[in-house]
């Protein structure tokens, strides 16, 4: 791109600009740039008209800013605050358009919810009937009067919960007896190994440091524990003075918050009560002002006519408030009626509630149980664990002796007493070994040839079992597979041939010819009645719907319907309701020719439906049409959609339309295809059924024209194509189409009469005419399906006499195939059981040979071992029986620990369950609960009707009294003037004296707000601190039992260092008595633990008793909210249906609101988005004024950097390359910057404006002056 930059002495500056003003210059000279640059420019002033502020020397208009005079720093800085200001008022505008949009966008939803609410609010006033209302109310009958019988089941189930929870309790209390027993035993078992340990040290004579070390040591720790004990002694009486004292503290603040409490209380009711002094003392100055006023005015003789027209505007008044009041009353007496129904429902909803509330809180209460005894749980096997590992240890430790004492011992007694002998035991074994050799040889050899024979034979039987299973399995396949065909023809055309067509009577075709022939109020009346009179309860209708109550869905369903023999076409295939096939769409079309060809036949003996493919694809498209116009079933017929057939060949000719009530569940029931948009083409083909009577009995207000269209208006006698299709939109508005369609280009000629030479119209339509409507085929024919049938049946006997011949092969083969199997795994086990027996001669000979060695050895070892051995035998013995014990406890704890876990689990799922129940109930009560009660507005209503009616008749007395007064004497107004001052004076002090009193009442009860207030949190800091005294008495028990414990510790430590001097015999009884002291305890100890066992069996019944009675009664309470649910739904249908009226009423007004509000939504968005238009402009104005403030101040800055060169006569403006423009003088030597502002971007307009001002030519004379002085311009062109 080019510009241009003019070079010029200072000389030649000062002279052009004394003749010429603000040079200009043609946009035409310049070659034109892009938007998102900026140029500087000079341009002739325009006025100035902006939003923003403008900065000195700078005007603005639309967008562009012109800078006359040299701007300083802090002009720049002002215009970029002024930019920046104007950048956060879009950005702030922007987002308050978003806000705009997104409240527009929840508007129109709430209108699309309250249009669907509105529909449910229609149909379930058609379906508020009496016999509706009168069997619900029947129902609610029944379901309470289960509930009752249910709570009675309940009562007597808890009864027998709680008794065996008490025998539970009882039994547990037991048991934790026997636990107490056992633990005091154990530690009487570990003093007697104590003693055991150090009396056989004494004996041995050795530890004796070790016991008096131990005798100093629980010496030591006696002292240690007698202190500890006496702190806490002193800790707990100082927790005791200091919960006495926050105790007393928290008596003093509850008294106190009761007595602020009891003051806050008056104090409020003291203030609303001077609040309404105060108020009615005001009304009351007004009232007496105007009395006043009105006195003075009759006195005076004036004011007659306002007299006169205040008093006929209070009769007025009073008549209209009268009415007002009656009307308010009656709306009282209906508010509260629904409003009692209303409390009915919330009652028995949190009744319900009441009852999950507690079953959450018990199984709340179960789960913490259950974690803290799974927590015990854990512990007590950690610490069972760590008992075991510790008691095989020692016993490791004393084992470990005795593997080597055992085995000399062994070896000693062996040699003594057991092999004395054995030398001739081992010849006598030697001698049958052999004999049991030999027999071994000849056993396996006979075995081996049978078994030899027997695989052979199993290996036969297993070959004709494989083929024989193979043959049974592909018998029993195709067998299955005819059988399946068979049945399915024969379902198919049973279904067909028992089709159920309505059937027309004579009377019903009679009067609906009548009524084409005449089609008066009368006829159409009479075919109304005779059509009802022969559909009412026929074969045909399918009679009352018989709903039952979904606990998974929350809702009504409908189960079935009264009348089963109706019989449809048979098709549980599933259909995409957004989505229907072509062939889908044919046999629904199909069905619907069938019935409707049927009537036709009956009124005029012939039909003339056929279903093509252009009607299949016609209708098709069509239905789409309609589902994507989402509109609501109340917009009828759509022209629009009915012109999108998509076919060249055809156009529609008439619709019908219906509406899915049963597929929709009739908007109150809940319905599958709602949620999932699928169903069933059996389904379908009911809402087909369902139409075509609709098209008959319930036609009367469209005038039959339903019925027109379906069966004519005269005998057919041409040929029309018929399609059937089902639309569902977004919304879920689901329509049954059925569409008679005609050749596109059909159309009516005259046609002249050879035989009478008259002219009549013909119509003409080449689709029929030249056959191009090809009929498809109906799948209703059962010719075909019966060749079928019997070319199934002929498969079928084949495959069942092939099937029992291959079952009978498969059973004999089966049979040999085991009895071989069986006889070879006989034979099998036994040799193997041959082979595995090792040989006995080897190890007889051996035998003997080391008896006879022994022998001679054994008996001098043996005396020496056997005592070694039995000290050691009686302290394994005892570590055993201590191991045994850790053992038993061990498995005692993983078994506890494994139940608690289970237990756990189960607290979880029901608490879970309990819960998500309690969710359910509380969502109905809130739903209950956000439905406004309408007692109060209604009594408000009727109170300020009442009141306004005692004023208006208050009102009117004193005008009628004031237009009395006006025909009174003198001294009669004059008295009345003077009455009215009085009470106007009254008045003034009673406002007054109100008036103080409200400041004083309002001060005193926030006096007592804030004492209140201060006590609250003085009782909350209280509570907040827990109690000393219990911690401190259990650190007390502990103390004095480790006290007692040190004591006996000490008392058996003292005893031992005494046994040190005694002598060998008083060492060994003290030895025995402590070993039999040992094993009495121990023999106590095995007695208790097995009695606590017995008691544990004892307590699993109970527990087992108790669950199961749970259950029972869980069950029953389970069964009982389920009613009470489907009660509280029950009645809330019922106030539906009894309140119809009012619901529909309110529906209406709802929707009416969201429409209202939607329409303020988008005028707020119109608001807005002007707003935003306006702060863009002034985006622009600002950013153009920064911009080119900016830039002049920039050139400004380098100008001062100008090189001046005195050889030179000319000096040479330099500018930074980024800035460079093209830049004239002004006359006041100052230069003129305008900068052009784009919307879209903010750029600068770099086209400059024309300039075709006289001011042009001074500048073209002046250019031929300075060029007679040889000033130098050069342009230079840049890209």
């Amino acid at each position: 791109m080019k510009k241009k930059t003019i070079k010029a002495t200072v000389s030649a500056v000062s002279i052009a600009t004394a003749f010429a003003g603000i040079s200009v210059v043609k946009a035409e000279d310049v070659t034109a740039t892009q938007p998102n640059e900026s140029a500087l420019s000079v341009e002739s002033k325009a006025p100035s008209f902006t939003n923003i502020k403008q900065v000195d020397g700078v005007f603005v208009h639309n967008g562009v800013a012109t800078v006359t005079k040299t701007p300083t720093s802090e002009v720049v800085e002002e215009a970029r605050a002024i930019k920046e200001e104007a950048d956060q008022s879009v950005s702030n505008q922007e987002s308050a358009l978003e806000n705009a949009k997104a409240s527009e966008a929840t508007a129109a939803t709430k209108v699309s919810e309250a249009n669907v609410d509105l529909i449910n609010a229609e149909e379930n006033k058609l379906s508020a009937t009496p016999e509706k209302i009168e069997k619900t109310k029947n129902e609610i009958s029944e379901v309470k009067a289960d509930i009752d019988k249910k709570e009675t089941s309940l009562k007597d189930a808890s009864d027998k919960v709680l008794e065996a929870e008490k025998e539970r309790n009882q039994q547990s209390e037991v048991i934790q007896k026997d636990q107490d027993k056992i633990s005091e035993q154990e530690k009487k078992v570990s003093t007697a190994e104590e003693a055991v340990a150090t009396a056989q040290k004494n004996l041995d004579g050795t530890g004796a440091s070790e016991i008096i070390a131990e005798r100093d040591k629980t010496k030591s720790d006696v002292a240690e524990k007698e202190s500890a004990e006496s702190a806490a002694k002193k800790a707990l009486e100082n927790a005791i003075n200091e919960d006495k004292n926050k105790a007393e503290e928290l008596s003093k603040a509850s008294s106190d918050e009761k007595t602020q409490l009891s003051a806050s209380q008056i104090s409020a009711k003291q203030l609303a009560d001077a609040k309404k002094v105060a108020e009615e003392a005001a009304n009351a100055l007004v009232k007496a002002q105007k009395e006043k006023e009105t006195a003075q005015k009759v006195l005076d003789g004036t004011g007659v006519e306002e007299i006169v027209a205040e008093r006929d505007a209070a009769k007025k008044n009073l008549d209209a408030t009268t009415a007002t009041e009656n009307t308010a009353k009656q709306e009282l007496d209906r508010a509260k009626e629904a409003d009692d129904k209303k409390a009915t429902a919330l009652k028995n909803a949190k009744s319900v509630e009441a009852d999950q509330i507690k079953k959450s809180q018990e199984t709340a209460a179960n789960l913490s149980s259950a974690e803290e005894k799974q927590k015990q749980a854990q512990e007590n096997l950690k610490k069972a664990q760590e008992n075991k590992v510790s008691a095989q240890s020692n016993l490791d430790a004393s084992e470990s002796q005795l593997a080597q004492t055992i085995a000399n011992r062994d070896s000693k007694a062996n040699d003594l007493a057991n092999k004395q002998n054995s030398k001739i035991i081992a010849e006598e074994e030697l001698k049958t070994a052999k004999e049991n050799d030999a027999k071994k040889a000849s056993e396996i050899s006979a075995l081996t040839t049978k078994k030899n024979q027997e695989e052979a034979k199993v290996n036969e039987t297993s070959n004709e079992l494989a083929s024989a299973t193979s043959a049974a399995q592909e018998a029993k396949g195709n067998k299955e597979k005819a059988d399946q065909a068979v049945e399915t023809l024969n379902k198919q055309i049973a279904a067909i041939k028992n089709l159920t067509i309505p059937q027309l009577p004579q009377d019903v075709i009679d009067a609906y010819k009548t009524y084409l022939a005449d089609d008066s109020d009368a006829n159409k009346n009479a075919l109304n009645d005779v059509i009802q009179k022969w559909f009412k309860d026929s074969k045909y209708d399918f009679g009352t719907a018989l709903t039952e109550y979904s606990p998974e869905h929350q809702n009504i369903f409908i189960k079935e319907w009264s009348n089963k023999d109706i019989v449809l076409p048979i098709d549980d295939s599933v259909v995409d309701l957004d989505n229907l096939t072509d062939k889908q769409i044919e046999a629904l079309s199909q069905y619907y020719a069938l019935l409707a060809n049927n009537l036709q036949d009956q009124v005029w003996g012939s039909h003339h439906y056929i279903v093509t493919e252009e009607s299949v694809q016609g209708v098709k498209n069509i239905a789409k049409a309609y589902a994507e116009e989402n509109k609501p079933y109340s917009t009828s017929h759509s022209d629009t959609a009915l012109a999108k057939d998509g076919l060249d060949s055809i156009a529609w000719a008439g619709e019908n339309l219906n509406f899915n009530n049963t597929l929709l569940g009739y908007g109150a029931y809940y319905s599958e295809a709602k949620e999932t948009r699928r169903t069933t083409m059996s389904q379908l083909y009911r809402e087909v059924y369902d139409s075509v009577i609709s098209f008959i009995t319930n036609d009367v207000h469209a005038y039959f024209g339903h019925m027109k269209l379906m069966i004519g208006e005269k005998a057919p006698t041409k040929t029309r194509a018929v399609g059937a299709a089902n639309s569902f939109t977004a919304s879920g508005v689901g329509r049954m189409h059925f569409i008679e369609f005609k050749g596109q280009d059909a159309h009516l000629e005259y046609v002249k009469d050879e035989q009478t030479g008259e002219y009549h119209l013909v119509s003409v339509d080449d689709y029929y005419d030249k056959g191009i409507a090809k009929p498809l085929a109906t799948p209703f024919d059962t010719s075909k399906m019966e060749d079928e049938l019997t070319a199934a049946k002929a498969k079928q006997t084949a495959a069942n006499t092939a099937n029992n011949s291959a079952q009978n092969r498969l059973e004999k083969a089966k049979s040999e195939n085991d009895s071989s199997t069986k006889a070879l795994k006989e034979t099998t086990a036994k040799l193997d059981a041959w082979k595995a027996t090792p040989d006995q001669t080897p190890a007889a000979t051996t035998k003997l040979e080391i008896a006879t060695q022994n022998y001679n050895e054994a008996q001098t070892q043996f005396n020496e071992a056997q005592d070694a051995l039995d000290q050691l035998n009686a302290d394994i013995q005892s570590k055993r029986q201590a191991l045994a014990n850790a053992k038993d406890n061990l498995d005692q704890a993983t078994t506890a620990e494994v139940k608690a876990k289970s237990d756990l689990e189960k607290a979880k799922l029901e608490n879970q369950n309990a819960i998500e129940s309690l969710k359910q109930t509380q969502k109905l009560v809130e739903e209950l609960m956000s439905v406004p009660d309408q007692t109060p507005s209604a009594q408000k209503k009727y109170d300020n009707a009442k009141q306004l009616k005692e004023e208006a008749e208050t009102r009117y007395t004193k005008a009628q009294i004031a237009l009395d007064n006006l025909n009174a004497d003198l001294q009669v107004k004059q008295k009345a003037l003077e009455t009215a001052k009085e009470e106007l004076e009254k008045a003034i002090a009673a406002d007054k004296t109100a008036r103080n009193n409200l400041d004083e009442v309002t001060k005193i009860h926030e006096k007592h707000l804030a004492a209140l207030n201060t006590t609250r949190q003085t009782i909350a800091r209280l509570n907040s601190i827990s109690d000393k005294t219990p911690l401190a008495q259990k650190n007390l028990n502990e103390a004095s039992q480790q006290l007692i414990a040190a004591k006996t510790r000490y008392a058996k430590a003292q005893s031992a260092v005494e046994n040190l001097n005694a002598d060998i015999q008083t060492k060994q009884k003290v030895l025995a008595d402590a070993r039999a002291e040992l094993d009495k305890e121990l023999k106590v100890l095995s007695d208790l633990k097995a009695k606590k066992a017995t008691d544990e069996a004892e307590l699993r019944n109970r527990q087992n008793k108790v669950e199961e009675l749970k259950a029972k009664e869980s069950q029953i309470k389970n069964e009982i909210s389920k009613l009470k649910t489907h009660l509280v739904a029950l009645e809330t249908l019922l106030d539906h249906l009894e309140n119809a009226d009012a619901y529909l009423k309110k529906a209406k007004e709802a929707y009416e609101n969201a429409v209202e509000e939607h329409r303020l939504a988008l005028e707020n968005v119109a608001r807005e988005e002007a707003k935003l238009k306006i702060f863009l402009q002034d985006q622009l104005d600002a950013t153009a004024q920064y911009e080119a403030v900016r830039e002049a101040y920039l050139n400004t800055r380098t100008r001062q950097s100008e090189v001046f060169n005195d050889k030179v006569d000319h000096k040479m403006i330099s500018l930074n390359p980024a800035l460079e423009k093209s830049i004239p003088e002004s006359t006041s030597n100052e230069r003129v910057y305008s900068y052009a502002g784009n919307q879209a971007k903010y750029a600068a307009n770099r086209a400059l404006p024309n300039t075709s001002s006289i001011e042009n030519w001074l500048v073209f004379a002046m250019g031929i002056v300075l060029c007679s002085f040889g000033i130098s311009v050069s342009r230079k062109h840049r890209d």
